[in-house]
């Protein structure tokens, strides 16, 4: 009788806990993602955001369309991300590439040395030489590119602090 009772209540502690398990990841999957897709619209230039597995490990993947003030949409996103790494998409073409890839000599340069006045100048003067609108923030944890040519805009968020944030920016 004692063994039954056991097996009785071992039965239902184990129902109780997959029903728990399953309503968390309803919660997560129904609430949570909704709540981030619908605050990270409300965002100029983000089209989407969600949360996704890559390789086992969780990230958000926000989709963009003409992004403005990178800084300000990476601030809100970090908040909504609750330390979930950031990965933008964005509609980068050769050209833009090319450019992000020589000012990175200055970008970078101008983390170790802390010469941010001087990367500033450099990093201007090659985009205007390409032809390309630039807008070059930064703040304590990061320096913010976006470089525009066209229809085609290179995102690129920079981590000065390596609290990895951000991942590596990928073309949509």
């Amino acid at each position: 009788m004692t063994r039954q009772r056991i097996l009785l209540i071992s039965l239902v502690g184990f129902l109780i806990f997959g029903a728990l398990l399953g309503g968390k990841l309803v919660y997560q999957k129904k609430w949570v993602d909704v709540t981030v897709m619908s605050q990270s619209q409300q965002i100029p230039g983000i089209v989407s955001a969600k949360v996704v597995t890559n390789s086992g490990l969780k990230e958000m993947v926000v989709t963009t369309d003409h992004l403005t003030n990178l800084r300000q949409a990476s601030n809100t996103l970090v908040k909504l991300a609750e330390g979930v790494p950031i990965r933008f998409m964005d509609h980068e073409n050769e050209a833009l590439e090319k450019l992000f890839g020589q000012i990175q000599f200055a970008l970078q340069e101008g983390i170790a040395r802390g010469n941010f006045t001087e990367m500033d100048k450099s990093v201007r003067a090659q985009a205007e030489k390409a032809g390309v609108q630039l807008e070059l923030e930064m703040d304590n944890d990061a320096i913010y590119v976006l470089l525009n040519q066209g229809d085609a805009q290179l995102i690129e968020v920079i981590e000065r602090n390596g609290l990895k944030k951000f991942l590596p920016t990928e073309n949509e």
